[in-house]
């Protein structure tokens, strides 16, 4: 079954559209009162779209660019243009844009089945994304969520050819990038979120990182002022540019549970939440598990990750993860490699290759670049975060 999303500012247009659609076959209708300009924040339902239908009352130079845009990016999405008495300049440079039909208002039933039916002749149901997103989050500071996700990028390039992209969204001072790199980034996340109405996957490749052959990194926030750029619909646009240039997207969330972070969870194959085996550890790690079950993540969705075992009166793996209600799928050692490399602002398997922290995280990578995708929703999108977090705090 098509299915079609419609787009337009106009709520009379949308249940006209609605309307004929419905009478002229049969397929799955969805409806967006929005603007052209606000096309890109919902990049999720232009996804999971067949086909767009936009309506708008006349056409700008301006707005057929930004349509060249938008089909640059989802180039399987055909789109249908709707607007009133369009000439011959307007057909020509909307044909141009990748514009599969232009039809004029009033809509003609006849038209728009027409239009529908050549659309339906040629549509090839999309393979399924690869790309698989993964989310480092902490219980509280200092625990190393920065390090694993930064590491863990390297190692899955590194060892396993994977290209990666590891995205720093920690909005306290972030800096990432640094980890594993002595290069001053082109931009970083706020900045890029800033100007999310020119994201193309041009644009995004001049602003990253590149820390090594397949591994990239997107800068965080040095100052947790411009941190309330970063948004929702601006991080799920910014992940619908990347996917397919990508195996592996990382965000590190540092420890931060809000309806920005719950969005990124809920798009991520796999939550790594990394705890150091401490009583200061033992009880936030299991408030922010308890959180997580409470969000309804499925148990093999979330991981947990161990780091700096090994030293003296650390708690016991058993009794931490007693503490927890939950198994460390992963445990990393403590090592003096990782303070030799964070010093020098390079991959802790480029300076120190055959360290034990190297080799534990190695073996992450090979574990996480031979598992199956999980689902990546298990909550009714039309739940949004901020709705999930009311209903979390009332039920605490």
């Amino acid at each position: 079954m098509l299915k079609i999303l419609i787009a337009s500012e106009e709520t009379d247009r949308l249940t006209e559209l609605n309307r004929l659609c419905a009478s002229v076959g049969n397929f799955h209708v969805s409806s967006l009162q929005d603007g052209l300009a606000r096309l890109p924040f919902h990049a999720s339902r232009l996804r999971m779209a067949d086909l767009l239908i936009l309506e708008l009352p006349a056409i700008t130079l301006a707005q057929i660019q930004s349509i060249e845009a938008l089909r640059q990016q989802y180039q399987d999405l055909p789109c249908i243009l709707l607007t009133q008495a369009p000439s011959s300049e307007v057909l020509i440079k909307a044909m141009r844009a990748g514009v599969r039909d232009v039809l004029s208002w009033p809509l003609e039933k006849g038209q728009l089945a027409d239009a529908l039916k050549r659309v339906e002749a040629t549509h090839v149901p999309r393979a399924q994304e690869s790309v698989q997103v993964l989310s480092v989050i902490s219980c509280k500071g200092g625990t190393g969520t920065s390090f694993v996700a930064a590491n863990l990028g390297d190692a899955l390039a590194r060892h396993f050819g994977k290209r990666v992209l590891v995205v720093d969204v920690n909005r306290h001072f972030g800096d990432l990038s640094y980890i594993v790199s002595d290069k001053s980034p082109p931009s970083t996340l706020p900045e890029i979120c800033g100007q999310i109405d020119r994201i193309d996957a041009a644009f995004l490749e001049a602003c990253l990182v590149r820390v090594d052959n397949g591994f990239d990194v997107l800068a965080g926030t040095p100052d947790p002022i411009k941190a309330g750029q970063i948004q929702k619909e601006k991080l799920e646009w910014i992940l619908s540019v990347v996917r397919s240039g990508y195996d592996f997207v990382i965000f590190d969330l540092g420890q931060s549970i809000d309806p920005v972070s719950i969005s990124v969870l809920d798009h991520s194959d796999r939550i790594c939440m990394v705890a150091e085996p401490t009583i200061a550890c033992g009880r936030p790690g299991r408030r922010l598990l308890d959180i997580l079950r409470a969000l309804h993540y499925p148990g093999d969705k979330v991981r947990l990750v161990l780091n700096r075992t090994g030293r003296r009166n650390d708690v016991s793996r058993s009794k931490m993860e007693e503490i927890f209600g939950a198994e460390a799928a992963y445990v990393l050692p403590e090592d003096p490699a990782v303070d030799e490399a964070v010093n020098h602002g390079e991959p802790v398997a480029k300076l120190k290759r055959r360290s034990a922290i190297a080799r534990a995280l190695q073996a992450m990578a090979a574990q996480l670049s031979s598992a199956p995708e999980t689902a990546r929703r298990s909550v009714p999108e039309s739940v949004s975060p901020l709705r999930r977090l009311m209903l979390l705090a009332k039920s605490a």
